[in-house]
């Protein structure tokens, strides 16, 4: 039997289309206080007339809350993807697809409008709002809504008035061309080279070298060298097809020395003498000097040399100008074996007039300053010293009395002059009576 205060709710329910369950109003019911034997209708009736005011309330507040959140979704409207989702679950809806209750739907709207989960609220706004539209309206809405947070990027395809095929190229500025080098030195001596190192802005060009001198070159990096001195304007042209470029260097060019080299023997005739003069004719603005296999150094335009050891030796000479350029020169000598002044093995100074002194033969000979020594090797004691060529040793102590004994004696030669590295020379000489 249907009761007429059961009917009056619930018609107000369905009003805001609030979720009806009537086991949870005969609960509500039975809750209410009863009115004893001695109460009356009247007092009956206030009771329920309390609670209707209650739910009334309730209910204005859940309706309130509905529409605040329809306004929220309106202002933030969802994207087209989340919209259609919300209808195929309407279409779903209509086809057989069971909700277990109202109750559920309810429970989900309210967690959805929870401030925590502002997109879902978003959601669950569109839901109800597409329970009054059509899902073809729904998706045109959506289409010109600009859906919040979203990149609004366009691809290079869907750009207006801009085929998607079409690569924008971008305008590269072509690398310039540049010549440039530098050269190993600004100034050089004839016949030196001079190495020029390309610097050019792009290697692959063509380069073009002009010295200046009537002569050129294609190479990158050239070396050249000048055969006359004075100022040359050395040029680099670089051409890669489509541009030149020019750069110049000037280059200055000093002279050198050109000695003449001459070498004759000092003792014409002596072949057993190695004694060699050398001579050269130079500039005074230049200084020439000589130098040999042996170690000797000897400075001016004229010098003498002793060849002392077996095998070949060289002279050099280098002579040098005032700018700093310099020439050389050098010629070799073969000796048989080592060179011993031409000192004998014995004398007998014994009167018959056949080797009655001591002195090495080329001594007198070739005219160097010289000491000489003779020495006892049993005692150490020097028995005769000597400078003067003339004056050979006769087999007595200092060449005075008395005459010395039979033996060996060792004999020493000190040159005073440059005419050999090594000027010690000596041997050993017999004494015979």
């Amino acid at each position: 039997m249907s009761n007429p205060f059961d009917n009056k709710i619930k018609e107000g329910l369905e009003n805001f289309e609030m979720p009806y369950d009537a086991g949870a109003w005969a609960q509500l019911a039975e809750q209410l206080p009863v009115a004893g034997g001695a109460a009356s209708g009247r007092s009956q009736f206030g009771w329920k007339a309390v609670a209707v005011i209650a739910v009334f309330v309730t209910t204005v507040a859940t309706a309130w809350y509905l529409t605040d959140t329809k306004k929220i979704a309106e202002s933030e409207p969802a994207p087209i993807e989340k919209i259609q989702k919300i209808v195929d679950k309407k279409k779903d809806a209509s086809v057989g697809v069971s909700i277990n209750s109202k109750e559920e739907a309810s429970d989900e709207t309210t967690e959805v409008a929870t401030p925590e989960k502002p997109e879902q609220t978003v959601i669950e706004a569109a839901s109800e709002e597409s329970t009054e539209r059509k899902p073809e309206q729904l998706a045109d809405e959506a289409k010109s809504v600009e859906p919040a947070h979203e990149d609004t990027r366009v691809a290079p395809s869907e750009k207006p008035n801009q085929p998607s095929e079409v690569e924008t190229i971008p305008n590269v500025e072509e690398k310039q061309l540049v010549a440039k080098f530098l050269p190993s030195s600004l100034t050089i001596c004839v016949g030196e080279n001079i190495s020029f190192i390309n610097e050019a802005s792009d290697k692959s060009a063509n380069m073009n070298w002009s010295f200046g001198d009537g002569t050129s070159k294609s190479e990158s990096d050239p070396v050249h060298s000048f055969v006359l001195p004075g100022n040359y304007l050395v040029s680099l042209k670089a051409d890669n097809g489509s541009k030149t470029s020019d750069y110049s260097v000037n280059v200055t060019v000093n002279p050198t020395p050109r000695p003449i080299f001459s070498a004759e023997r000092k003792l014409d005739g002596y072949v057993a003498i190695p004694l060699y003069r050398f001579t050269t004719a130079v500039q005074p603005s230049e200084t020439a000097v000589w130098s040999f296999s042996d170690g000797t150094r000897i400075v001016g335009n004229s010098a003498n040399h002793l060849l002392r050891n077996e095998g070949t030796s060289t002279a050099k000479l280098t002579v040098t100008n005032n700018y700093g350029c310099s020439n050389t020169m050098d010629e070799k000598y073969d000796l048989a074996k080592n060179f011993d002044l031409l000192a004998p093995n014995t004398f007998s100074p014994n009167g018959d007039g056949i080797n009655e002194a001591f002195i090495p033969a080329a001594l007198p000979e070739m005219g160097v300053g010289f000491e000489m020594n003779i020495t006892n090797p049993r005692t150490g004691q020097v028995v005769y010293r000597t400078s003067n060529a003339s004056e050979p040793w006769n087999g007595k102590l200092n060449n005075a009395n008395p005459k010395l004994e039979p033996g060996a004696y060792i004999w020493t030669v000190i040159l005073k002059e440059n005419v050999v590295e090594n000027n010690v020379f000596n041997g050993k000489i017999n004494l015979n009576r």
